[in-house]
């Protein structure tokens, strides 16, 4: 039989998903249907499953042309992941994504996985110092810079972007970014990606 206290608490619990719930746009509330429920729909979820997606620490949404899709349509940003409280990995892979600036509220984050979007910046992503998956790889990224101070990195996918500099990866994360798959990039050329290991001590992986 469950307590006061804790019919209390899981109350308040829905209280504070419902909010978050009434406040995503539609897209968001048709991915969350079609992920949780298979339903293409912009219902509620019901309570129960409300609670299972707003607590959950893994989010995975891939679009109509991943390998492996759950999803019938492609997401263009990142707002209905805002306000999650537990998310450590999220996936939102083959959508048409151009940034991820939401992702400055991502603060327990340890993996991301945003490749085959139309990203051009990774503004956003610099205070999440807990970081240590990136996979942003087939996008339009022209800069690293925001990575700079995201030292816990330990993978890192940026190939097939716009770099043409690895500028932002520095010496900071020489004894944990073991797996650096910066080649191929098309405007990075072999004697700059040369240059950065002599100089950082990291190699620049093909993948």
């Amino acid at each position: 039989m469950e307590s006061p206290t804790s019919s209390l608490r899981t109350e308040a619990q829905i209280t504070v998903a419902t909010a978050w719930w009434n406040g995503l746009s539609d897209a968001w509330k048709q991915a969350f249907n079609e992920v949780a429920l298979r339903r293409s729909s912009t219902e509620p979820l019901g309570d129960e499953m409300l609670l299972t997606v707003f607590n959950s620490a893994n989010h995975r949404f891939a679009g109509p042309t991943a390998p492996y899709p759950n999803m019938s349509f492609e997401l263009e940003d990142l707002s209905g992941l805002v306000g999650l409280p537990n998310s450590e990995v999220v996936v939102v892979t083959f959508h048409k994504l151009t940034h991820i600036r939401e992702a400055v509220n991502f603060k327990n984050l340890r993996s991301l996985f945003i490749y085959n979007n139309q990203i051009t910046s990774l503004d956003g992503i610099e205070g999440l110092t807990g970081l240590k998956e990136l996979y942003c790889n087939v996008n339009e990224i022209s800069s690293l810079k925001p990575l700079e101070a995201l030292t816990s990195l330990h993978t890192l996918y940026c190939n097939y972007n716009q770099l043409s500099q690895l500028e932002g990866i520095g010496e900071q994360h020489a004894d944990t970014l073991e797996n650096f798959y910066c080649m191929p990039n098309p405007n990075l050329k072999e004697s700059v990606a040369m240059r950065f290991e002599r100089e950082v001590g990291i190699r620049c992986k093909r993948a």
